[in-house]
């Protein structure tokens, strides 16, 4: 009786055994067929929430897999070619039936604009990364932060790791963060003796913010300019804690 029984699990495990193996046969010839089948083959490409980076050159950079079929595309390898283009953060890829696949971008922002040496514009991420710039139309309303770096040195793609730049973005960063509603008179940033310094864009005149307090402070330099007679040429000095210092200067 035992022995019955163990030819008879035996038959089980068998029949068991070779489920399994047409179960991955049958998967196997199923991918197979489905990453071979012409019905498949991308023929469309959709792209959606870009502002700054043109279908065009998104249409360009993609169509090396068109005439591939969908379930041979590699999203690794797509994304990889995509966020070669320096105003591209991230793409979300969906492949959608039978032969079209739809991109989902989202485009680093600029934050300001870098004036090399030889007196160009290159705008900047948040994180100092220089963004293309694409068209003339197309115009971001950014501050700048003047410098001495050269043209050369200023290419796409590639982060600006430079101390001064990190301060002026920081503060920037503050600024938005913590006094937003002064964003408007921000024209330039500079540095001076290794101190920031911003140019008011409605006047031209240029103040020195302090570490602390940056809405209290901002407040505090629009009630002077707006009673104290401030001439274009003047400084303002916001380092000190409940006064600010009005002295002449030159841009």
């Amino acid at each position: 009786m035992r022995d019955k029984k163990r030819r008879g699990n035996s038959r089980y495990y068998l029949f068991f055994f070779l489920s399994l193996v047409a179960v991955i046969a049958l998967g196997t010839g199923l991918v197979y067929a489905l990453r071979h089948l012409s019905i498949f083959e991308l023929k469309s490409i959709q792209v959606s929430g870009n502002v700054a980076v043109p279908d065009s050159l998104i249409i360009k950079t993609a169509n090396s897999y068109l005439g591939t079929n969908l379930f041979r595309i590699s999203r690794k390898e797509l994304l990889k070619d995509l966020t070669s283009i320096s105003r591209i953060k991230d793409v979300k890829i969906r492949k959608l039936l039978l032969n079209r696949i739809h991109l989902e971008l989202t485009e680093r922002e600029g934050m300001l604009y870098v004036k090399s040496f030889e007196g160009k514009l290159h705008p900047v991420d948040g994180d100092g990364m220089i963004l293309d710039r694409y068209s003339k139309v197309y115009r971001e309303d950014l501050p700048i932060f003047s410098s001495y770096y050269k043209d050369a040195t200023l290419k796409p793609g590639t982060r600006l790791n430079k101390p001064d730049l990190n301060r002026v973005l920081a503060l920037h960063k503050r600024v938005l963060k913590e006094a937003d509603e002064y964003l408007h008179i921000i024209s330039e940033y500079y540095l001076i003796d290794n101190t920031i310094n911003i140019i008011d864009s409605r006047n031209g005149t240029r103040f020195i913010p302090g570490d602390d307090d940056l809405a209290t402070q901002l407040r505090r330099y629009q009630f002077v300019q707006d009673n104290g007679n401030i001439s274009r040429r003047s400084v303002v000095d916001l380092r000190f804690e409940n006064q600010v210092v009005v002295k002449a200067g030159n841009k």
